[in-house]
């Protein structure tokens, strides 16, 4: 899948820009508020290309399925580990677009 990055960073700074504007970040907290910006704007584009985009808990309760088989294959354990991965990365994302806020 490929996506427009050109379009996916104009509307970051767009966005950054407005934010700035109107929430009264300081300039020293532009990077913050444009990392933000920009992780939005991926999963805009994501979304837009009809990838599915699932929350930590979502993921969480994907995780638990496989967990309460009573046995597991190789290609199960693969799944559960690459579920996790993906929740980690979900986890990180939310408490990382939180903190600007504050």
């Amino acid at each position: 899948m490929t996506y427009n990055t050109s379009e996916i960073m104009k509307t970051a700074w767009k966005n950054t820009k407005v934010m700035m504007k109107v929430m009264g970040y300081w300039p020293r907290q532009l990077r913050q508020v444009f990392a933000v910006q920009l992780k939005a704007a991926w999963k805009a584009a994501q979304k837009a290309a009809g990838e599915v985009i699932l929350t930590a808990k979502e993921i969480g309760f994907q995780i638990m399925r496989p967990e309460y088989k009573d046995t597991l294959q190789v290609s199960d354990f693969k799944k559960l580990d690459d579920l996790r991965v993906q929740q980690r990365t979900e986890w990180e994302w939310e408490s990382t677009s939180t903190k600007v806020a504050a």
